[in-house]
């Protein structure tokens, strides 16, 4: 058998093995499926259900606390590439620090300017605005493949919002409105309404300054008393009593639970109700 028949038969041998080879490249790159989600991480469910609403199905959203114990929660963690919380005092931030993770940051505390004794910036409507409007921005900025879905999902979240931006805008116009407040909970949205605390500290307060209440109460002086059902104080209890004896609206806020409702859902039935008081 000569040359050429040899390499004949070696050629017509080779076709076969090349198209199975392409054809096991082809079904293996049809079964591996790579996770191209950019990875948000949180340690406030208000955040988590933001970046969520933004992020859709181009995002995976982690809620986490600062405290990770094992070794499976750190290596989670460090895959982190966009990092949600409230202020600089958040856990997450230091556990970032300790294991030299260095992922995006939007904290809320940065783009809320208020004074320095705020706390709990996710309660205030605001706050979940400006919060979703940073996520796409950097979403946007770090997948600029799926920008025009976190643009759209942007866009239908300012529609599901609109009732309470809305309200929240009309709360502002109105001016001279003063309170007292049980806590300080809601410090930051009262600032942000433009509304003045008729007092700071109302579980320090002496007999004296109860009676001076007491009478601005009584001259509708003070629009409404703002309180939580979590407080049990005895100035609490006097304060109500007050109010309702001069029929002054007593606005009681709820605890935010994220299991039964979402932030900015919450965030106008709260706003409802100062509309309410207002209007009495």
């Amino acid at each position: 058998m000569n040359k050429q028949s040899v390499y004949a038969i070696l050629t017509i041998m080779l076709i076969p093995i090349g198209i199975l080879l392409v054809c096991a490249k082809m079904v293996g790159d049809t079964t591996e499926v790579q996770d191209t989600a950019v990875k948000i991480t949180t340690d406030n469910p208000a955040y988590q259900q933001i970046a969520k609403a933004i992020a859709g199905k181009t995002g995976r959203v982690s809620l986490m606390s600062g405290n990770l114990k094992t070794a499976q929660q750190k290596t989670k963690f460090k895959k982190s590439e966009l990092l949600l919380t409230d202020d600089h005092t958040s856990a997450l931030l230091t556990e970032a620090q300790k294991l030299h993770s260095s992922p995006k940051l939007v904290i809320a505390s940065d783009y809320i300017h208020t004074d320095s004794s705020t706390q709990k910036y996710y309660l205030s409507p605001n706050s979940t605005v400006v919060m979703a409007q940073q996520i796409v921005n950097y979403l946007s900025d770090m997948d600029p493949r799926n920008r025009d879905t976190y643009v759209e999902n942007n866009k239908q979240f300012v529609e599901k919002t609109s009732d309470l931006t809305t309200l929240y805008t009309t709360l502002k116009k109105i001016k001279d409105i003063r309170y007292v407040a049980t806590n300080n909970s809601q410090h930051l949205l009262m600032t942000q309404l433009g509304y003045a605390a008729e007092i700071d500290d109302v579980s320090k307060l002496t007999d004296k300054q109860i009676s001076g209440l007491e009478s601005k109460l009584a001259d509708k002086k003070i629009q409404f008393i703002f309180t939580t059902s979590q407080d049990t104080t005895e100035n609490k209890q006097k304060l109500v009593t007050m109010a309702k004896k001069d029929d002054i609206p007593v606005v009681t806020f709820s605890q935010f639970t994220p299991d039964s409702t979402k932030i900015w859902t919450w965030q106008l039935t709260q706003l409802k109700k100062i509309q309410k008081a207002l209007d009495k």
